[in-house]
């Protein structure tokens, strides 16, 4: 067999190599902005930069993600993406992170325009993710309502999407949570390509691509278990759908996948195939109290944070911010808190919350503007958790606490300029701050559990358990009618070994192949690549 590095064909590292070399140098001298999508995601503002040194014509791009709020969602993403990096050589199917880059960026800048255009008297820094580009895609939404797009290509590609989330399951514990057709890129490759994807010495899945492959992008709500030991960065205010970004759930990606890609093939298509493949996914989750046309849990309840709000509103009076931005506030603070949650007590939250708004209001009564002191807000989150572990040590104590009030008012001073509030007592601020980290973390803590009690008790009454066991209920009500032949090429994805070699068959091989029942020809075929 011939081994083949994906990330080199790809392009992948080039790109990574470029940045390397120039991430330490300002990114103007290397980058360009380009333009931005006018269609961009639910949180971020998303365009293209290109290579300044790059040919005119070949330029090399970038995607960026700029978070449209004061949030921590590139920081989030960029973990999810990097560790989804490590499957790249034998799991081609979800989009690759290049790195992180600061950049100034104008606030009052619409969605459409140029971020990095500066036209206020203070801009802001923010973290920029860059990702590769994804030339020549279109989203397999627009493959479902396509009348060009043959069905076997669409359920090929539910195919893959299913054993890909299968291989990020198995080694990186990860759950998407936002799996719709929307968020999978196609991109196209030659008609005879053949996927054998070696899950274990057990599981093989044959898959032929049928000229197109699924990319999977926008991680913003996604868990991988390079989370644990970090920073709760995801927002927690949309459990109440099924969105525990702080947590490992199997069934959450492929029944959202399932049951919004058949609904829209049922919408779109309504023939045989798409009320067989419907059918298939009522059974598989019928036991689940979910919404059948977007795959959410039903909102019975509110989301996590919600309860952390509800039980903070009454002391909210004298802070503007807190008081019509609170979950913008309570996600910033929830960012001290550090995967996984655990139990923590929260019968005196009130105090530390109260403690802590009493400082915070004098600075934010000397700034006025929100969106400002959002961004001062967030400072201050990042410079307590800079010097936490200096302030739980009584010895360097007093240096963190100093510390801690010089480089906030240096946040204070970057949005303007002479501004120094009166009378702060700075380690009271600190203090507090870190105490309502660990009273909302109680709380988060209590209702999520709670809440995956009641998720398992339903799971545990599916008859099928694994994505394996979905993929077989599939493809034994659904196959294709590809033939293997003379130009048919088998990339073997193989998770024993990780990494990608492509399998040559003869003539009669392929004769046997196509003899064999679909669901046994990723065995017959893996039994090939034994020595």
């Amino acid at each position: 067999m011939e081994k083949n590095n994906l990330n080199e064909i790809s392009g992948f590292n080039y790109l990574l190599d470029y940045y390397n070399t120039h991430k330490n140098t300002k990114w103007t001298e290397w980058l360009q902005f380009d333009q931005t999508f006018c269609k961009h995601g639910k949180q971020g503002l998303v365009g293209l930069l290109h290579l300044k040194k790059s040919p005119k014509e070949k330029q090399v791009k970038f995607i960026f993600k700029i978070s449209q709020y004061i949030n921590y969602l590139v920081q989030h993403e960029y973990t999810v993406m990097k560790g989804l990096n490590e499957l790249a050589l034998y799991c081609p199917h979800f989009c690759k992170a290049i790195g992180t880059i600061l950049c100034e960026v104008d606030p009052t800048v619409k969605k459409t325009g140029n971020p990095f255009q500066i036209t206020t008297k203070y801009p802001i820094e923010k973290e920029v993710l860059l990702s590769e580009h994804i030339d020549k895609a279109t989203s397999l939404y627009n493959y479902i309502k396509s009348d060009k797009i043959d069905d076997d290509i669409i359920y090929s590609t539910v195919k893959q999407v299913l054993i890909a989330i299968a291989i990020a399951q198995r080694k990186k514990k990860f759950t998407h949570y936002d799996l719709h057709s929307s968020n999978i890129l196609m991109k196209k490759c030659n008609k005879d390509v053949v996927f054998l994807y070696v899950l274990d010495n057990e599981n093989q899945f044959c898959v032929p691509t049928l000229g197109h492959y699924p990319i999977i992008i926008d991680f913003g709500f996604s868990y991988i278990n390079n989370l644990e030991d970090n920073p709760a960065w995801s927002s927690m205010a949309h459990t109440n759908v099924g969105f525990m970004s702080d947590r490992y759930d199997h069934v959450a990606d492929p029944k959202l996948f399932l049951v919004t890609v058949s609904k829209e093939l049922k919408n779109k298509r309504n023939n045989k195939k798409a009320n067989i493949f419907r059918n298939i996914v009522k059974n598989i989750f019928r036991s689940l109290t979910i919404d059948w046309d977007c795959g959410w849990d039903k909102k019975t309840k509110r989301g996590a944070s919600d309860y952390v709000i509800n039980m903070l509103e009454s002391y909210n009076k004298n802070s503007n911010l807190f008081d019509n931005y609170n979950h913008y506030c309570i996600d910033l603070i929830q960012s001290l808190i550090i995967l996984p949650l655990q139990e923590q007590k929260y019968d005196n939250i009130d105090k530390s919350y109260t403690t802590f708004l009493k400082e915070f209001v004098k600075i934010e009564n000397e700034i006025g503007n929100p969106f400002y002191n959002l961004y001062i807000l967030k400072g201050i989150v990042d410079i307590a958790r800079e010097v936490r572990a200096d302030y739980i040590n009584t010895k360097s104590r007093p240096n963190a606490v100093g510390y801690f009030r010089r480089s906030v008012f240096e946040r204070i001073n970057c949005v303007s300029k002479y501004c120094n509030p009166k009378d702060i007592h700075f380690e009271k601020m600190l203090c507090s701050l870190l105490c309502l980290s660990k009273n909302i973390e109680g709380i988060l803590y209590d209702v999520v559990e709670t809440r995956m009690k009641e998720k398992q008790f339903e799971y545990n009454k599916m008859h099928l358990q694994t994505i394996e066991q979905i993929y077989g209920a599939i493809e034994a009500n659904l196959e294709h009618k590809y033939k293997f032949n003379k130009n048919t090429v088998v990339f073997v994805m193989n998770c024993i070994t990780e990494d990608c070699s492509r399998l040559k068959l003869t003539p009669e091989i392929c004769k046997q192949v196509n003899n064999i029942h679909q669901l046994e020809k990723g065995s017959f075929l893996y039994y090939l690549t034994k020595p």
